[in-house]
Protein backbone atom coordinates (compact mmCIF):
# COMPACT_ATOMS: atom_id res chain seq x y z
CA UNK A 1 0.00 0.00 0.00
CA UNK A 2 0.96 3.66 -0.76
CA UNK A 3 2.19 6.15 2.25
CA UNK A 4 -0.28 8.31 2.02
CA UNK A 5 0.94 10.93 4.96
CA UNK A 6 4.01 11.88 5.86
CA UNK A 7 5.76 10.79 9.10
CA UNK A 8 3.39 11.68 12.47
CA UNK A 9 2.74 10.72 16.05
CA UNK A 10 1.81 7.51 16.89
CA UNK A 11 -1.94 7.84 16.89
CA UNK A 12 -1.87 9.93 14.04
CA UNK A 13 -0.60 7.15 12.27
CA UNK A 14 -2.79 4.74 13.30
CA UNK A 15 -5.49 7.14 12.16
CA UNK A 16 -4.40 7.50 8.91
CA UNK A 17 -3.89 3.66 8.47
CA UNK A 18 -7.66 3.34 9.73
CA UNK A 19 -8.87 5.97 7.30
CA UNK A 20 -7.00 4.24 4.10
CA UNK A 21 -7.91 0.27 5.49
CA UNK A 22 -11.73 0.93 6.17
CA UNK A 23 -12.17 4.65 4.16
CA UNK A 24 -15.70 6.20 4.55
CA UNK A 25 -17.00 3.93 7.87
CA UNK A 26 -13.50 5.02 9.70
CA UNK A 27 -13.82 8.53 8.89
CA UNK A 28 -17.61 8.68 9.93
CA UNK A 29 -17.13 6.81 13.55
CA UNK A 30 -13.50 8.64 14.30
CA UNK A 31 -15.68 11.83 13.55
CA UNK A 32 -18.59 11.27 16.03
CA UNK A 33 -15.79 9.87 18.21
CA UNK A 34 -14.61 13.45 17.99
CA UNK A 35 -17.58 15.17 18.62
CA UNK A 36 -18.17 13.50 22.01
CA UNK A 37 -14.49 14.49 23.27
CA UNK A 38 -12.66 11.63 22.21
CA UNK A 39 -8.81 13.50 21.72
CA UNK A 40 -8.53 12.59 18.16
CA UNK A 41 -7.81 15.75 15.84
CA UNK A 42 -11.10 16.47 13.70
CA UNK A 43 -9.43 18.57 11.51
CA UNK A 44 -7.04 15.59 10.94
CA UNK A 45 -9.22 13.30 10.12
CA UNK A 46 -11.10 15.35 7.47
CA UNK A 47 -8.32 15.87 5.38
CA UNK A 48 -6.59 12.68 5.67
CA UNK A 49 -10.26 11.51 4.61
CA UNK A 50 -9.31 13.56 1.67
CA UNK A 51 -6.05 12.70 1.01
CA UNK A 52 -7.22 9.05 1.06
CA UNK A 53 -9.82 9.90 -1.68
CA UNK A 54 -7.61 11.24 -3.51
CA UNK A 55 -4.87 8.34 -3.29
CA UNK A 56 -7.34 5.77 -3.43
CA UNK A 57 -9.75 6.45 -6.62
CA UNK A 58 -12.69 6.76 -4.01
CA UNK A 59 -15.38 9.53 -4.56
CA UNK A 60 -14.78 13.07 -3.12
CA UNK A 61 -18.59 13.81 -2.62
CA UNK A 62 -18.81 10.80 -0.92
CA UNK A 63 -15.87 11.27 1.39
CA UNK A 64 -17.61 14.97 1.60
CA UNK A 65 -21.39 13.51 2.83
CA UNK A 66 -19.09 11.14 4.81
CA UNK A 67 -17.29 14.21 6.53
CA UNK A 68 -20.89 16.00 6.98
CA UNK A 69 -22.71 12.93 8.31
CA UNK A 70 -20.18 12.04 10.89
CA UNK A 71 -20.11 15.84 12.24
CA UNK A 72 -23.63 16.07 12.60
CA UNK A 73 -24.39 13.57 14.44
CA UNK A 74 -21.20 14.14 17.10
CA UNK A 75 -22.85 17.46 17.32
CA UNK A 76 -25.77 15.92 17.46
CA UNK A 77 -24.94 14.02 20.23
CA UNK A 78 -23.92 16.64 22.49
CA UNK A 79 -27.01 18.78 21.96
CA UNK A 80 -28.88 15.64 23.11
CA UNK A 81 -26.69 15.42 26.84
CA UNK A 82 -27.69 18.90 26.88
CA UNK A 83 -30.87 18.69 26.11
CA UNK A 84 -31.50 15.18 28.85
CA UNK A 85 -29.40 17.21 31.72
CA UNK A 86 -30.66 20.86 31.08
CA UNK A 87 -29.88 23.59 33.73
CA UNK A 88 -28.04 20.46 35.64
CA UNK A 89 -25.64 20.59 32.88
CA UNK A 90 -23.52 23.49 34.39
CA UNK A 91 -22.95 21.68 37.60
CA UNK A 92 -22.22 18.26 36.11
CA UNK A 93 -18.84 17.04 37.56
CA UNK A 94 -17.87 15.74 34.27
CA UNK A 95 -18.88 18.82 32.38
CA UNK A 96 -16.87 21.10 34.16
CA UNK A 97 -14.05 20.85 32.29
CA UNK A 98 -15.58 21.52 29.20
CA UNK A 99 -18.08 24.53 30.80
CA UNK A 100 -15.64 26.81 32.12
CA UNK A 101 -17.21 29.96 33.81
CA UNK A 102 -15.24 31.63 31.01
CA UNK A 103 -16.52 29.31 28.25
CA UNK A 104 -19.95 29.90 29.72
CA UNK A 105 -19.39 33.98 30.08
CA UNK A 106 -18.34 34.08 26.49
CA UNK A 107 -20.91 31.73 25.42
CA UNK A 108 -24.23 33.41 27.00
CA UNK A 109 -22.84 36.75 25.23
CA UNK A 110 -23.00 35.24 22.01
CA UNK A 111 -26.08 33.65 22.41
CA UNK A 112 -27.19 36.96 23.54
CA UNK A 113 -26.25 38.51 21.12
CA UNK A 114 -26.34 36.19 18.01
CA UNK A 115 -28.92 34.38 19.09
CA UNK A 116 -29.45 30.88 16.26
CA UNK A 117 -26.32 32.35 14.67
CA UNK A 118 -24.17 31.26 17.94
CA UNK A 119 -24.47 27.82 16.97
CA UNK A 120 -22.96 28.62 13.54
CA UNK A 121 -20.52 30.64 15.08
CA UNK A 122 -19.53 28.10 17.14
CA UNK A 123 -18.30 25.66 15.05
CA UNK A 124 -15.34 28.05 14.20
CA UNK A 125 -14.50 29.67 17.34
CA UNK A 126 -11.01 28.00 19.38
CA UNK A 127 -12.77 25.86 21.95
CA UNK A 128 -16.45 27.03 22.49
CA UNK A 129 -17.83 23.95 19.38
CA UNK A 130 -18.63 21.38 22.30
CA UNK A 131 -19.89 23.90 24.97
CA UNK A 132 -22.08 25.81 23.02
CA UNK A 133 -24.03 22.89 21.52
CA UNK A 134 -23.96 21.57 24.80
CA UNK A 135 -25.42 24.86 26.06
CA UNK A 136 -28.06 25.16 23.11
CA UNK A 137 -29.66 21.90 24.04
CA UNK A 138 -29.90 22.74 27.96
CA UNK A 139 -31.41 26.03 26.76
CA UNK A 140 -34.49 24.12 24.98
CA UNK A 141 -33.54 25.36 21.63
CA UNK A 142 -35.07 23.28 18.95
CA UNK A 143 -33.66 20.29 17.70
CA UNK A 144 -35.01 21.35 14.02
CA UNK A 145 -33.39 24.93 14.02
CA UNK A 146 -29.92 23.34 15.87
CA UNK A 147 -29.62 21.02 13.37
CA UNK A 148 -30.87 23.66 10.30
CA UNK A 149 -27.87 26.42 11.71
CA UNK A 150 -25.25 23.32 12.48
CA UNK A 151 -25.63 21.39 9.18
CA UNK A 152 -25.21 24.98 7.26
CA UNK A 153 -21.65 25.31 9.51
CA UNK A 154 -20.86 21.38 9.44
CA UNK A 155 -21.26 21.20 5.63
CA UNK A 156 -18.46 24.10 4.93
CA UNK A 157 -16.32 22.92 7.11
CA UNK A 158 -17.02 19.61 5.47
CA UNK A 159 -16.69 20.04 2.23
CA UNK A 160 -13.99 22.61 2.71
CA UNK A 161 -11.83 21.06 4.75
CA UNK A 162 -12.00 17.50 3.03
CA UNK A 163 -11.13 19.42 -0.45
CA UNK A 164 -8.13 20.46 1.10
CA UNK A 165 -6.70 17.42 2.11
CA UNK A 166 -7.98 15.93 -1.65
CA UNK A 167 -6.02 18.65 -3.56
CA UNK A 168 -3.12 19.94 -1.25
CA UNK A 169 -2.65 16.37 0.72
CA UNK A 170 0.31 16.17 3.07
CA UNK A 171 1.13 19.77 3.11
CA UNK A 172 -2.16 20.77 4.85
CA UNK A 173 -1.63 18.08 6.71
CA UNK A 174 1.87 19.36 7.96
CA UNK A 175 -0.07 22.71 8.78
CA UNK A 176 -2.38 21.04 10.87
CA UNK A 177 0.26 19.53 12.76
CA UNK A 178 2.08 22.78 13.09
CA UNK A 179 -0.59 24.63 15.40
CA UNK A 180 -2.97 25.60 12.55
CA UNK A 181 -6.32 24.12 13.34
CA UNK A 182 -8.48 26.51 13.88
CA UNK A 183 -7.10 28.79 10.62
CA UNK A 184 -7.84 25.92 8.20
CA UNK A 185 -11.40 25.50 10.06
CA UNK A 186 -11.96 29.68 9.27
CA UNK A 187 -10.58 29.37 5.94
CA UNK A 188 -13.22 26.46 5.14
CA UNK A 189 -15.98 28.20 6.56
CA UNK A 190 -15.64 31.55 6.00
CA UNK A 191 -17.11 32.18 2.67
CA UNK A 192 -20.45 30.10 3.51
CA UNK A 193 -20.21 31.71 7.47
CA UNK A 194 -20.51 35.20 6.20
CA UNK A 195 -23.14 34.61 3.86
CA UNK A 196 -25.50 32.64 6.44
CA UNK A 197 -24.75 35.52 8.79
CA UNK A 198 -25.97 38.19 6.91
CA UNK A 199 -29.34 36.19 5.66
CA UNK A 200 -30.30 35.32 8.74
CA UNK A 201 -29.70 38.35 10.06
CA UNK A 202 -32.23 39.47 7.42
CA UNK A 203 -34.70 36.72 8.18
CA UNK A 204 -34.41 35.38 11.92
CA UNK A 205 -37.45 37.41 13.88
CA UNK A 206 -36.44 38.29 17.14
CA UNK A 207 -38.73 36.02 18.77
CA UNK A 208 -36.28 33.23 17.32
CA UNK A 209 -33.37 34.27 19.35
CA UNK A 210 -32.22 32.35 22.46
CA UNK A 211 -31.56 34.09 25.63
CA UNK A 212 -29.17 32.51 28.43
CA UNK A 213 -28.31 36.16 30.30
CA UNK A 214 -31.27 35.46 33.09
CA UNK A 215 -29.27 33.00 35.19
CA UNK A 216 -28.80 29.38 33.75
CA UNK A 217 -31.24 28.21 30.79
CA UNK A 218 -34.41 27.16 31.79
CA UNK A 219 -36.03 23.54 31.65
CA UNK A 220 -36.57 22.80 27.80
CA UNK A 221 -40.23 23.35 26.78
CA UNK A 222 -42.66 20.15 26.76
Amino acid sequence: MRTVVGTGGEVEAEITQWIASFSYPAVFVLLVLCGVGAPVSEELVIITGGLVAERSGASLPGMMLTVWLGLLVGDSVLYRMGRLLGPRVFSHPRMARVLTPARVARLRRLFDRRGIQAVVLARFLPGLRAPAFLMAGASGLSYRRFLLADGVAAWAAAVGMTWLGYRFGNSVLEQVRGGLHWGVLVAAGVGALLLLVRRLRRRTPARGRVSLSDGEPGNPPS
